[in-house]
């Protein structure tokens, strides 16, 4: 049986610190094996059973049936990335299952000492922390059709799980992450990988005016530790047609930042075809809004942020599949879709995208209040 954690001991830094500036984003998974994976598990954790290696851009990740039926999901953490951050995704995990406890997320599960972690030494002679987490059966919403309703469903998990992150918070929570929209200016060096010469100038003239218009309005908005990621990829629903989520998996992008930028990144995965792109981003608005009603100035912003989503999506898979081609489909698996986002936005432009998006947010509070 999986035993689920009741406390987390204090984070101490002492002998835990990854490498100083390391950059996780230029530093291979862990080189686990599924035998090496199973003894993991059964040393560490005294569960066995079938075991498969799952898809994963930083860490080794792998998913176990037992005997019972139950499934769990095995996570060797990339030895780069800073003990404090590891630390910080667990505790968070463990924070919600104490204020949310029906929040569809992981449960953390103890070692057979009783602890969150455990580190081991991997093939390279580098240190990793092993966690055992419940798993979250369902479809992963990129390979699902969504059905009337799901999106307005979507926006009022991602405001439930904001609100349920208000009350935490870890010292390691304002560490460097790319992935985090007010790092945008950090891209820079990365914009050499665009091969395509029209398409890195535009991504520049972006990033150009995040430096002069947008970044200095970042540090008057609401900020807390986010998920950062709440994507397609990352979210679980009912079924291939899908009527409600499941699931949020994937803690690994957390950082504290602007509720707005964590808003954003959901909104830029949902740019559609057609008449209407911004349609299901109003839905989305609309049910985040019926329990975190959004201010004016976040409003505001959530188009250029949605943007700067979508130049750090291009210029970071880019700059990453040049440098692991075997994995290069994996890593720019998003690329169409922030193309697409991109041409959207900036077709509409600015001044339009704010008012759909102001529309759709104050018709909600308009329903809630009446």
């Amino acid at each position: 049986m999986l035993a689920a954690m009741a406390g987390l001991p204090p984070f101490s830094t002492a002998n835990e610190a990854a490498p100083d500036l390391a950059d996780l984003l230029a530093h291979d998974a862990p080189e686990i094996s599924l035998d090496m994976a199973a003894d993991l598990a059964r040393d560490l954790y005294g569960v066995s059973g079938d075991i498969r290696a799952l898809s994963a851009e930083k860490d080794a990740n792998f998913h176990i049936r037992l005997p019972s039926g139950e499934e769990a999901l095995l996570k060797v953490t990339n030895a780069v990335e800073d003990r404090g951050v590891t630390h910080m995704q667990t505790a968070a995990l463990m924070h919600l299952a104490s204020v949310d406890p029906a929040l569809p997320v992981q449960r953390i599960c103890q070692t057979l000492s009783g602890a969150s972690s455990a580190i081991i030494t991997g093939p390279s002679g580098d240190a990793h922390v092993v966690r055992l987490m419940s798993y979250l059966g369902g479809t992963i919403l990129s390979t699902a059709t969504p059905e009337p309703g799901l999106y307005s469903a979507l926006g009022a998990l991602l405001a439930r799980l904001t609100l349920g992150l208000r009350g935490f918070f870890h010292p390691s929570a304002g560490h460097v992450l790319q992935w985090d929209i007010k790092q945008a200016h950090r891209l820079r060096p990365m914009l050499d990988a665009i091969t395509d010469a029209d398409l890195r100038r535009r991504l520049t003239a972006i990033i150009d005016r995040f430096d002069a218009e947008i970044a200095p309005r970042l540090p008057l908005l609401r900020a807390q530790v986010v998920h950062n990621d709440f994507n397609p990829h990352n979210l679980l629903v009912d079924s291939s047609r899908a009527t409600r989520a499941t699931g949020i998996i994937d803690f690994g992008d957390m950082v504290h930042t602007p509720v707005a930028c964590d808003l954003a990144v959901a909104c830029s995965y949902h740019v559609s075809g057609g008449a209407d792109p911004m349609s299901r981003i109003g839905e989305l608005i609309q049910g985040y809004s019926t329990k975190l009603p959004l201010e004016e100035e976040e409003l505001d912003l959530l188009p250029d942020l949605m943007r700067l989503r979508h130049v750090t999506t291009l210029t970071v898979g880019e700059w990453r599949a040049k440098r692991y081609p075997a994995n290069a489909e994996y890593i720019l698996r998003h690329t169409v879709a922030s193309m697409r986002g991109l041409d959207v936005i900036d077709s509409m432009g600015i001044p339009a995208a704010q008012d759909a998006l102001r529309t759709a947010a104050h018709t909600a509070m308009e329903r809630s209040d009446g």
